[in-house]
């Protein structure tokens, strides 16, 4: 049965194919495809030509510098109303073993890591709210070295005022990190860890510290 299917495939296959010409219906016209970089070309020469380019420029310009002058607060962060501390542990178990370029073992894997040890924290981490000059004068007058981490506020501004570096979280990658939720907040190190505490500061600086202009 399979043989003679097969033979019977094989002859339909030799006879020659009829193909009946249908002629043509309906208007044809040549297929044309417009070339994607010459529209996108003319669209900008005619964006130029009209000034709509340039001011396109300039709004992504001042965007640009807003953002700079003012980054988006982070999110969730209220002032302190309470003086609370806490630990907070940033080791971590290594997944896979690590090694120096020449294979000698650093680190095995499943091994718990401080890296604290290696890289200690050798300035204060002051975390606060820059819209709130209390905070920002209460940072100021921290004793220890610090570095001041804006979580809002205009850190360009104040850099300029204070004629000394302020840092923003940009993104609140650090405050999710500390799990910080209140400002003002101090990171200390503390042997292998790092205090994180909050301490309440009121709207109105204390008698006897100075307005800012």
């Amino acid at each position: 049965m399979t043989r003679t299917i097969v033979l019977l495939a094989a002859i339909l296959l030799a006879l020659p194919a009829a193909a009946k010409d249908l002629g043509v219906r309906g208007a044809t016209w040549p297929v044309i495809e417009p070339d994607l970089l010459e529209e996108i070309e003319a669209r900008l020469v005619g964006m130029q030509r009209s000034g709509e380019l340039a001011r396109l420029k300039e709004e992504a310009r001042k965007r640009a510098l807003r953002k700079l002058e003012e980054p988006d607060p982070v999110p969730g962060v209220a002032p302190a109303r309470d003086h609370r501390s806490r630990l907070f542990d940033p080791s971590i178990t290594v997944a896979r073993d690590i090694r120096t370029p020449d294979g000698v073992l650093i680190a095995a894997a499943g091994t718990r890591v401080s890296p604290l040890e290696r890289l200690p924290l050798t300035r204060d981490l002051v975390f606060v709210d820059g819209r709130r000059p209390a905070e920002i004068a209460w940072a100021l007058a921290h004793e220890r070295p610090v570095k001041i981490v804006l979580l809002a506020g205009r850190p360009l501004d104040l850099m300029r005022r204070h004629r000394r570096p302020f840092f923003f979280d940009a993104g609140g990658r650090l405050a999710e990190r500390f799990a910080i939720t209140a400002t003002p907040t101090l990171v200390v190190q503390d042997g292998q860890a790092l205090r994180i505490t909050e301490f309440p500061v009121p709207d109105r600086d204390p008698v006897g510290t100075e307005e800012e202009d």
